[in-house]
Parts: structure tokens; sequence; C-alpha cells
């Protein structure tokens, strides 16, 4: 983040502030590439280094473009956010975070993010995925009627997603999204304690999948104060698969 060289354009507005994206080689400190935005954007967010994506905000607070960078920095492909039909979501704070996008899942050619909840008859929505080469749509996976698809992140070619269910009786479940079969393959099937539904909201909690189990994990939590009676709360929920182990 900079400052605009412009005297004529006031400090308080948020074109005083101008963006630059750099590559740096960590073994020798070297600079590999520089990419500036545009003048008017309102901010920007990194969801991925390798490969290199960015999260604009051009004229408006939420992001309203992915770019797509290649390997030297240049812009290959932008895939507008505009038609406000999707949730595309970065942490903020007070300082740039890098990689802390968490409903934007990137992999070697392709960037997933879901959709807004439909709510006509039962809940429902779809995860769509864009090309990196081209910004054009690419794969779309629908949750069907009752539940929710959240991506998670990447595994290889596959895209780790929360199937939530919206009536409390069917299981959640961890699936992989297969964008080459259309495959839908589940991992785990679980529930969730009524104290830690909320845990699966993306943007206010840590969701890791790691090493066959899934991790809920709250960014923060506040105690009662004054004479307010103490409740216990789920501050990091782990799960793992409930099968026998094999000799």
């Amino acid at each position: 983040m900079c400052r605009s060289g412009d005297k004529s354009v006031p400090d308080t507005s948020y074109q005083y502030t101008g963006y630059k994206v750099r590559k740096v080689d960590p073994a020798t400190g070297r600079t590999v590439w520089t990419y500036s935005a545009a003048e008017g954007i309102r901010d920007l967010k990194v969801p991925s280094t390798e490969p290199a994506v960015l999260a604009v905000s051009g004229g408006d607070i939420e992001i309203t473009d992915l770019l797509s960078l290649d390997d030297k920095g240049r812009d290959r492909a932008t895939i507008s956010l505009r038609n406000g039909a999707y949730v595309a979501d970065c942490s903020y704070t007070d300082y740039l975070v890098i990689d802390e996008c968490p409903t934007i899942a990137v992999g070697t050619d392709q960037v997933f993010i879901r959709s807004k909840d439909q709510l006509e008859k039962q809940v429902s929505n779809w995860i769509i995925g864009f090309d990196l080469k081209t910004g054009r749509t690419t794969k779309k996976f629908d949750s069907g009627p009752g539940s929710l698809l959240q991506p998670v992140r990447m595994s290889g070619d596959r895209l780790l997603a929360l199937r939530l269910s919206e009536d409390h009786i069917a299981p959640n479940a961890l699936v992989a999204l297969d964008p080459d079969t259309d495959e839908e393959i589940p991992y785990l099937y679980f529930g969730l304690p009524a104290e830690a539904q909320t845990m699966t909201v993306m943007n206010e909690n840590d969701i890791l999948v790691q090493n066959g189990r899934i991790f809920f994990g709250r960014k923060s939590a506040n105690g009662p104060s004054g004479g307010q009676k103490k409740e216990w709360l789920y501050l990091v929920l782990g799960i793992g698969s409930g099968a026998a182990e094999k000799p």
C-alpha cells in the first residue's frame, strides 16, 4: 500500500491510497516482479500467491473482481463479481494479510467461489469455478435443496468443500468435488453440537482439513462481563473418522 503523489487528492479519500504487490525471492530478498493496481481501487487482498490471484474492490467496498496474474506478474484474466451473485470475502484488519480469503479456493488452473444463498423454497446454493487463464466459468456444483456448499481448500485438482445440512437432521459432510468428472466424493459425515453450529461460518472461524480430520476454530471469543452468567463456549472442535483402523 502506498500514498498518492497527487497533492490535489485529499488524504481522507480512498483515491489517496494506491496498491502495489511484489513477489520477493525468499532466498535473496530480490523483487521478482511488481504489480501496480489501477487507480481508484479501494482495497486489495491476495487470496493466493501460487498462482497469483488478487481480489480488488473497484469503486465499491466489497470485492468486485478477481485478477489472475502470470508468472511475471502481468494481467492474465479478470473475473468480474459485480453482479452480486457470489460470496467473496477476505479478512479485513488494520494490516495486510496474504492468503486469508476463506471463501475463495484457488487451484492450479481454476478459482472456486460460492453463490449467495438461494431462499425461494428450500435453501440452496452452488459453487462455481472460473478459469484463471480466460476468466470464463468452468464447472458448477449445485448443493441441491435443503443444504449449502462451502469451499474449503484445494486438494490436488479436487476441491474440498463442506456440505451443510439446513434441517439439522441429515448429517453435515466434508466432500471432495472433482472438476474433471463432476463427482462429489464424501469423506466424512458428521453432526455438530448446538453450541458449535455457528463454527461453520467461514469468515468468523478458521476451518482446517488435515490428515483426514476437519478442525473448526473461532477467530475470537468474548467472556462474560459484570454479573453475566458464565457459559461454556467451543473454541476449537476437531472431527475425525469413526471407522476402525486397519491392522
